[in-house]
């Protein structure tokens, strides 16, 4: 099962990275550059993990996870920052973020998240078809 990944940058050169480690690993990835254009991005498909730089233009980074989590709380939600001063880890742990990564981020970090988000919603997947309706 291929997973869509949603990477969300306002560094061009970022979201290169990604889509190259990611396409290369077989998964379907989307790219946004800000915000807004992620939101158009998740209304028009269904998209489980996501990789959203904290410091964008607009919408921050914190906003924009906390909206996707209101609309899918299953959003497996991955931070990304250079900008380690300016954001705190309770703080985005408290908006639903699941993991916080600093820049640069390794091919080898990328790849393994994605696994691990795709292993964690499989498991979550298949104990919601479970529960008794």
């Amino acid at each position: 099962m291929a997973e869509k990944i949603l990477v969300v940058d306002d560094e061009e050169g970022i979201r290169n990275l990604f889509y190259e480690v990611l396409t290369d690993n077989g998964y379907t990835v989307r790219l946004a550059a800000d915000g807004e254009a992620a939101l158009s991005l998740l209304e028009e498909e269904e998209i489980e993990i996501i990789f959203l730089d904290l410091k964008l233009f607009g919408m921050n980074g914190i906003e924009l996870c906390r909206r996707i989590k209101g609309k899918n709380p299953l959003s497996i939600i991955y931070a990304m920052t250079g900008w380690v001063v300016l954001f705190e880890v309770e703080e985005c742990r408290q908006v639903g973020f699941d993991d916080y990564f600093v820049k640069p981020i390794s091919a080898e970090t990328i790849t393994k998240a994605v696994a691990e988000a795709t292993e964690k919603l499989i498991r979550w997947k298949r104990r919601y078809n479970h529960l008794p309706q």
